[in-house]
Formats: structure tokens, C-alpha cells, sequence
């Protein structure tokens, strides 16, 4: 193979946020003597939703990035996932179910002001010898063929035309997903999962550890050593679920996610006040947000959140972390495939760096972003919206889900860091056999609350049940015990549906849902 011709940049990183400038701080780490270039449209971050990480994305942040002390300092731990049932809007706080830990994590997880930390990574990748240009404008793209350079055109805040030559492309731009929509690859789920959401971030909150709280409604003070207000709470209902994420700044990132074809949002003058609308016809949402203040202009709506590319990566060109792909964010993992992304790409860049054949590489990344993506999305948020307001089905799904990511994707970037992380999670035979596994009890679940709905049992846990766990999930084996549980509550559930007397009234009487849905916004 002859020399390749010299180049302005040995990588050229389209955009600057969390995973491009994770990507700009790995390759500089490791190898100082690439040169990276970093493009990022803004001169600031803006605003983002607010984000609550999970264990695997936590894991990326502290063992690969080693940002611990920084986002101790600087950002919410977060103390576990907490979701909150109703019947009724004229439901107390007492009479609400409630489902999560008694107690708080054993592994670590954060509350993110994504603003903070995309500009803290960036500026650490800027110091490991990135360079970095900023305002500017991505113009074109011209993706060489064989082994000739790329070429990435743009314009600089000052209205420069620049042209610059680089072995390798990354795109790190995030929903806007350039290299997937230019190269025809960018793929939406559509009917398949309608999901739409509104989020703002709110002032003025009344956290549920509060004195008030407390005072009003002493059952918060039982049950649950843990702190909620450092929880991602969740409100739940059929078709929908409201995010509660608490920010280090004492603001509260709030918004909702709906099924399309299951809910529709109330009516009113703005999405700021139907958002709000919904969330205080909810006992807990009254709770924190009866005298609450959402912050000016700082709504925003998606339509279509979930979407993919069909390949991530071809010719020294790959997408990292939001800019290959997004399902759902009720679980948070959307830093996980983040930090694999990241460490599969930069890994790949630093071998061919040192002269090392990546084809075989290259290929598994063309097809196995897809194959992870499809897999996750069947085992976990494949029809999940229309059981989310029925509490027992909502508890079996948390137990077992949270079993086997405990069991796989969270034991292995633990244990086996460097050979996990460069791979998609659940590609392989093992994980298949999961991925497979979860799908059928998501479908058995699906199923259970069709049949409920019909029969008018639906939501019949919702109210007077403590859901909460006393026992905390380890990344080990142990996590099978957890999944043995949920298998039995799951054949209690199929027996219960069955056996059970229908209604003359629906016991579920919480939201406003509906079949089919004309329009929505």
C-alpha cells in the first residue's frame, strides 16, 4: 500500500458536545501526536433537558474518563430510579404507589447539567492538545474513497471559507446527525414507536424530602431511607412518563414522553402549559410543582425522538454517541451508547494511528450499531408504552430489566473494560440470548395490560402499594436472583390477568388516553 498524502489534520471532529469532545480527549490522551481538529457550530452550549446518567454511562464517565471528582463537585449524584402511580387526579400522595430503592445505589450515577459538563470535556480535550475551532459552520463534506484524505469545508465566525484535509472523520454532532443524513443512512422508527416529548426546567421546586413534604404527607418520612430529591423520578400513566431531574444550579429539568398512538396531552395556549397541566393532575407532580415556576423560553418539543443510521461507521469516516442514534430515554441510557461509540471509534483511530490493519474492525462497527439498536429497542421499549400506567407490570419489567443489565452490560464494562467497551451492547451470542429473553417478557407484558384494559383491571396496584426494593443491584452474577423474582411475579401476573373478574368501571382513571390520535401538536 503506497504512503497516504499528507494531511492538515490527522482527525477532524464535527461538533464539540459530550461525545465529540470525549472523542477529542481519548484519541489525545493515548496518542499525542494525532492531530485533532474539533468543529463546533456555537460559541456557547446551550440549555440542554437536563440528563440522568445510568450505570454503564456513569462507568464511562469515572473509569474512562476519570471525571469523578468533577462531577462530585460539580453535579447531582443520583440516588436511583423512583416512579410514582395513580389512579385518579384527585389522588393523594398516600394513596400513590410507589416503585424503587428503599435505599441508596451501591454503584455510582449523576444528575448532568449537560451544558457544564459538554464545555468541562471539551476544555479538557482543548488542553490535551486538540485544536479547536469555534464559532464555525460545517459547509461540506467530501468523503474520499479508497485510501485518499477527506475534505471537510467551513466557514469561521469572521465569514472565512476554510477547506482542511484529514485521514479520519467523526461526526459528534449529536441529533443533527450530518454524516447520516448526507449519506442517506439517517432511519426513523416511526409507527413503530410514535414517541414525541416536552421538557423545561422549572424554579421554585418542593423537593419530596422537604420540610412541607414531609409535614403535609408523613408517609414520605416511611418505607424509603434513601433521598428522593436526588432520584430521577417518575411519573407514570398509560402511554406517558414525566421526567423529575434535579440540577446542580437548584433548577428541575422536567419533561414529558408520550406514545402518540396511545396519549394525547391536554389542550392549552403553549406546550409550556400543557406540559405543566399534566404534570399537576398527578398527586406528586402537585406536590413539587403547585407553586413552581417554569423558566421563559426554555421550552422544547421533539416529535420524533427515536431514530438510527443504518451504518456507523465506512472508509475512516464513523458517528459517535446521538449523531448514530436515540431510543428512548426512560431508562437514561443514552450515555451508554455514547461511551461505547466513542471507545469503539477512538480505539479503531489509535491502532490504524500505529499502523495496525482495522478492516475487520470497520466492518463489525458497518452493521453492528444496527444490530444493537434493534436488539435494544425490541427488549426494552417495543410496545412498553401501553403497560407504563399499570404498577405490577411496570415493577416485573423494572426488576427484570434492571437484572439483566446488571448481569450484562453493567458487569462487563466493570470487569472487562477493555475488551467491552469497543464492542455495541448486546451483539453477540450471549447477548442475543438476553436481548431475546427480554423481548418476550416485554411482549408478555404488552399483552397483560391489553387484555387488563379490556377487562377493566388495569392499574389496579396503583394506589396503596409499597413497590419499593430493599435489596441494590451489584455488577455480578448475584443479579440472577433478581431475574428468578421478576420470573415468578410474571407468572403471578399472567394467572392474576387471567383469573380476574372484569369491571363495569375502568380502575384506571389517572389521564386523559385514547386509541388513536388524529394529531398531536
Amino acid at each position: 500500500m503506497k504512503d497516504p498524502s499528507p494531511t492538515d489534520y490527522d482527525v477532524i471532529i464535527i461538533g464539540g458536545a459530550f461525545s465529540a469532545a470525549s472523542s477529542a480527549l481519548l484519541l489525545k490522551r493515548d496518542t499525542p501526536d494525532l492531530k485533532v481538529l474539533v468543529v463546533e457550530r456555537t460559541t456557547e452550549f446551550d440549555r440542554k433537558v437536563g440528563e440522568s446518567t445510568s450505570e454503564v454511562g456513569a462507568c464511562f464517565l469515572t473509569r474512562v474518563l476519570h471525571l469523578g471528582n468533577y462531577l462530585n463537585a460539580h453535579h447531582y449524584q443520583k440516588h436511583g430510579l423512583r416512579m410514582w402511580f395513580c389512579k385518579k387526579p384527585d389522588d393523594t400522595v398516600e394513596d400513590c404507589t410507589e416503585l424503587g430503592p428503599k435505599f441508596q445505589s451501591r454503584l455510582p450515577t449523576y444528575q448532568l447539567d449537560r451544558a457544564l459538563l459538554d464545555q468541562h470535556v471539551l476544555d479538557l480535550a482543548v488542553e490535551a492538545g486538540a485544536e479547536l475551532l469555534r464559532p464555525a459552520t460545517i459547509r461540506e463534506i467530501t468523503l474520499a474513497e479508497a485510501d485518499e484524505n477527506h475534505c471537510v469545508s467551513l466557514t469561521t465566525a469572521a465569514g472565512e471559507s476554510k477547506t482542511f484535509t484529514a485521514r479520519w472523520v467523526i461526526d459528534g454532532s449529536g441529533r443533527a446527525a450530518v454524516l447520516s443524513k448526507k449519506l442517506g443512512l439517517y432511519r426513523q422508527l416511526g409507527d413503530e414507536h410514535p414517541t414525541s416529548s416536552i421538557w423545561c426546567r422549572y424554579r421554585k421546586v418542593n423537593t419530596l424530602d422537604s420540610h412541607k413534604s414531609r409535614k403535609r404527607h408523613p408517609v414520605l418520612m416511611q418505607n424509603v431511607k434513601a433521598s428522593r430529591s436526588s432520584a430521577t423520578n417518575h411519573l407514570m400513566g398509560r402511554g406517558w412518563w414525566v421526567w423529575i431531574i434535579p440540577l446542580s444550579n437548584g433548577d428541575f429539568s422536567v419533561g414529558i414522553v408520550w406514545d402518540r398512538s396511545v396519549f394525547t396531552l391536554p389542550e392549552g395556549p403553549s406546550l409550556t402549559s400543557r406540559m405543566h397541566a399534566h404534570v399537576m393532575a398527578h398527586p406528586v407532580g402537585r406536590l413539587m410543582f403547585e407553586e413552581a415556576e417554569p423558566i421563559e423560553g426554555d421550552t422544547f418539543y421533539y416529535k420524533g425522538l427515536p431514530y438510527y443510521t443504518e451504518q456507523m461507521a465506512g472508509n475512516r469516516w464513523a458517528m459517535v454517541g446521538d449523531a448514530a442514534g436515540f431510543i428512548d430515554p426512560l431508562y437514561s441510557q443514552g450515555l451508554d451508547y455514547c461511551g461505547h461509540t466513542v471507545c469503539a471509534v477512538t480505539k479503531m483511530i489509535k491502532r490504524a494511528h500505529m499502523g495496525e490493519d482495522v478492516s475487520a474492525t470497520a466492518e463489525y462497527l458497518k452493521g453492528a450499531y444496527k444490530r444493537s439498536y434493534r436488539l435494544w429497542f425490541e427488549s426494552l421499549y417495543k410496545g412498553k408504552y401501553e403497560y407504563l400506567g399499570d404498577a405490577e407490570l411496570v415493577r416485573i419489567s423494572f426488576i427484570m430489566d434492571i437484572g439483566t443489565y446488571f448481569v450484562g452490560p453493567v458487569r462487563l464494562v466493570y470487569e472487562t473494560p477493555d475488551t467491552e467497551w469497543p464492542l455495541l451492547p448486546y451483539d453477540g451470542p450471549m447477548g442475543n440470548l438476553f436481548a431475546k429473553f427480554m423481548a418476550l417478557y416485554n411482549r408478555r407484558l404488552h399483552a397483560m395490560a391489553k387484555k387488563r384494559l379490556a377487562k377493566g383491571t388495569y392499574g389496579a396496584w396503583n394506589n396503596g402499594m409499597d413497590l419499593t426494593l430493599g435489596q441494590s443491584y451489584t455488577p455480578n452474577l448475584t443479579a440472577f436472583r433478581f431475574l428468578r423474582w421478576g420470573i415468578r411475579l410474571w407468572l403471578v401476573a399472567e394467572l392474576r390477568t387471567i383469573f380476574s373478574r372484569a369491571k363495569a368501571v375502568p380502575v384506571m382513571e389517572s389521564m386523559p388516553v385514547r386509541e388513536k390520535v388524529s394529531a398531536v401538536l
